[in-house]
């Protein structure tokens, strides 16, 4: 079976979003259907830095996507109905790669992609739901995101809210300077003046992580 080395990672244009294979039956996001009425994030994603997401292929076939939203046009439904989102940070709504792709670095190429594009438009964060037992696309495995360059923000007894700091990312982030490289000529929308307001602001002070991010493996 094909390696991540095998994997080519790009940006994802809202017209691909449609394109998306459907990844669970109960997804809070309605990108079964072209963008339109319903998915504003979409729009707004766009318009904001130029892309929605990433996309990891080998060849023609997806092999997985991340895809992201402003703070103020996260989808109502889903982790982030009830939960605070920072307005400085991009918003991760769907985290998914292929089961026969998993364990193979796919997630971690998306992750470093998406990185590099979001510094380029001086996106501070990654904001993103996680779970600690019954992962899904829109709440991946908590573990994992903590050893790719998440902290804590908040959490309860089965989630948590997570943040990597792009800023802080930027100095041990692996090749960095390949990655901006690679991209500089793939997305070619300006910055936007600043960041958005968020639709939900967390109440209280957010508690401090437990530990520093740790390197992305090899």
């Amino acid at each position: 079976m094909a390696g991540a080395e095998q994997v080519k990672v790009e940006p994802l244009q809202p017209g691909g979003v449609a394109r998306l294979p459907a990844v669970c039956a109960d997804c809070p996001l309605p990108h079964r259907e072209p963008p339109g009425a319903g998915q504003s994030w979409v729009a707004a994603a766009e318009q904001t830095w130029g892309f929605c997401g990433v996309r990891a292929r080998i060849g023609e076939t997806g092999v997985g996507h991340v895809l992201i939203s402003p703070p103020l046009h996260a989808p109502l439904r889903g982790p982030y109905a009830s939960a605070g989102v920072s307005p400085d940070a991009a918003v991760i709504l769907q985290f998914w790669v292929d089961p026969d792709h998993r364990g193979r670095g796919v997630g971690r190429l998306m992750l470093e992609e998406l990185a590099a594009l979001l510094v380029r438009r001086h996106v501070a964060g990654l904001e993103i739901r996680a779970s600690r037992s019954g992962a899904t696309c829109v709440a991946p495995p908590l573990e994992w995101l903590e050893d790719h360059g998440f902290r804590v923000l908040r959490e309860d007894a089965v989630s948590a809210r997570l943040r990597m700091d792009l800023k802080a990312t930027r100095s041990w982030l692996p090749s960095w300077s390949g990655l901006l490289d690679a991209v500089r000529g793939l997305v070619g929308r300006p910055a936007p003046a600043g960041p958005e307001p968020a639709r939900r602001p967390a109440s209280g002070p957010e508690p401090a992580h437990r530990s520093h991010p740790r390197r992305l493996s090899p």
